[in-house]
């Protein structure tokens, strides 16, 4: 987990640690060459329900996807996560991840949403709903 991401900036000849942009799924997509998604609000819907499942359970899991988003997108992909205090932190994670990071980029999708949810220990978990 990323605490803190900084990037270095020459401004004549001196230079200066600034925070990194933060990164979302669709400035992610833009690095690897993909169209942006749109934001979606059965999807954000989803990714609420789920992402409060998890918290209350801690638990993380894909339990109940195909019934989550098969009547919402026929083409759909999940990433989870629990840890990260930010939506960057979370995208930054699965961008590491093989598996995440696929899903993040693949094809056939058009739609997106996240959402997050804090437990009862403070744990943070995170959904990220993609679709058509």
């Amino acid at each position: 987990m990323l605490k803190h991401d900084f990037i270095a900036i020459a401004i004549a000849g001196v230079f200066l640690a600034t925070p990194a942009l933060a990164l979302d799924i669709n400035s992610f997509r833009a690095q690897h060459g993909r169209p942006a998604l749109s934001a979606s609000s059965s999807l954000a819907a989803a990714a609420y329900e789920h992402a409060h499942s998890l918290a209350r359970r801690q638990q993380l899991d894909h339990a109940g996807f195909r019934q989550r988003l098969g009547a919402i997108a026929s083409t759909a992909a999940e990433n989870v996560a629990v840890g990260c205090e930010t939506q960057d932190c979370a995208i930054r994670m699965w961008a590491r991840s093989g598996r995440h990071r696929a899903n993040m980029l693949m094809g056939g999708i058009s739609r997106y949403g996240i959402a997050s949810a804090t437990a009862g220990n403070g744990r943070r978990y995170w959904v990220l709903e993609l679709g058509n």
